[in-house]
């Protein structure tokens, strides 16, 4: 019998439990054990089209990583299988190819952005585009501004702040509402870098290292000008930053800016989670109308960072809140980054298996943290008013802050 070392899989089949893409479909080839399997007999430089297929049907939740008894990171592996690919797979290719380019150039980015934004504003509340956008029916009514702390007017910054592309360029409401549910415990605004860009997800996902590790520079270096905790507002763009150690694992100039700039981030639910504790006093206001919540549990907060009270946590200190939790626990979206547009039918079908769960669970409202999550839950639920409501937890929290002192 050959030896097994800890990094060869044991073939337990532990990922197939949890692997979204795996209970969707039922085909091996497709658990994270399938494609370890596939990697260690072939090349991916050498793959066919199916073999390619094969490499591109992976969410990289990280489900499996944290259920592998021999630490495998299956994620990683198969990102570097496809930086390897001579053949391109999935759906949707050159509008993949656009929208990582897109993403890839932060001026192109804010160009575009600029030249389509007015046009966002005046689609119908049920247009089809601003449904594929993941934006509101309604820009988002925050309650009227809180009064400005005395003495606080040209408070120094207690927060830097990394929003994501969608916020900055899309909705940004959530940077709105994010600076509004920080302002009560700093007294101070947050603190934009102009120069900041993508994080990188996208691109390091279709195995773009190079462009990923281009975007992850700039990003320390727009930091770089002070030593404030970073603060994150999207689940995603937090995983992905947190993980710039990694890419420069081989650079050890850039792997000690980038380890410096990863101890400085700061979640958003978490940050709120804890101040709250430190000060006891603080209320929200709560919600006028009883209403059940469902908070979605993005994959990537809950896989590598494990962030899954915090939120429970502030949600069930709302007065008018009732949260509930999906009978089979969390459950992936399917969005995953542009996956959802190299495989939309089995992004569907993933995302079907959640609304699923979520119509069992009969919330008025769904939250999340998610950029990703909250387009594509807002896509699959459609523009039926009879629909739960779906809103960036930040969004929520500003509309129930306290309006009185």
């Amino acid at each position: 019998m050959a030896k097994i070392t800890p990094l060869q899989c044991a073939k337990c089949g532990a990922c197939t439990v949890v692997c979204p893409v795996f209970q969707a479909s039922g085909r091996e080839s497709l658990s994270a054990r399938g494609r370890l399997h596939l990697l260690a007999r072939l090349d991916p430089a050498q793959a066919s089209a199916a073999y390619a297929e094969i490499l591109s049907q992976c969410l990289l939740c990280g489900a499996c990583r944290g259920v592998c008894s021999r630490g495998i990171d299956p994620p990683a592996r198969f990102i570097a299988a496809r930086k390897r690919l001579e053949k391109t797979a999935g759906c949707q290719v050159l509008l993949r190819a656009i929208t990582r380019k897109a993403l890839s150039n932060p001026a192109l980015l804010a160009t575009i952005a600029g030249l389509g934004r007015p046009l966002l504003d005046r689609l119908p509340a049920d247009s089809g585009l601003r449904l594929r956008l993941g934006l509101p029916a309604e820009s988002a009514s925050l309650s009227p501004a809180l009064p400005e702390p005395p003495g606080k007017k040209s408070a120094s910054p207690a927060l830097a702040f990394f929003p994501g592309c969608y916020a900055t360029h899309l909705h940004r409401e959530i940077i709105d509402a994010t600076e509004r549910v920080t302002a009560p415990f700093t007294g101070a605004p947050l603190l934009m870098p102009p120069r900041q860009c993508c994080c990188g997800l996208a691109a390091e996902n279709s195995g773009d290292t190079a462009t990923a590790t281009r975007l992850a520079r700039q990003n320390i270096s727009a930091f770089a000008g002070n030593t404030l905790p970073i603060l994150t507002s999207c689940a995603s763009c937090y995983s992905q930053l947190r993980r710039y150690p990694e890419l420069f694992a081989d650079d050890p100039e850039w792997l000690t800016q980038a380890q410096a700039f990863a101890d400085r981030l700061l979640e958003f639910s978490t940050f709120v989670a804890q101040a709250m504790e430190a000060e006891p006093d603080f209320r929200f206001a709560g919600s006028p109308v009883p209403r059940t919540v469902v908070y979605h549990d993005p994959c990537h907060l809950r896989f590598p960072s494990k962030i899954i009270a915090p939120p429970r946590k502030i949600l069930t200190a709302i007065p008018g809140l009732h949260l509930a939790e999906l009978a089979n626990g969390p459950q992936c979206c399917g969005q995953g980054g542009l996956f959802h547009l190299a495989q939309p039918e089995l992004a569907a079908t993933i995302r079907s298996r959640l609304l699923t769960q979520l119509a069992q669970a009969a919330p008025d409202l769904i939250t999340t943290t998610c950029s990703g999550c909250l387009i594509h839950i807002r896509q699959g639920l459609g523009h039926d008013p009879a629909q739960p409501e779906v809103l960036h937890l930040a969004i929520l929290l500003a509309e129930l802050l306290q309006t009185k002192p």
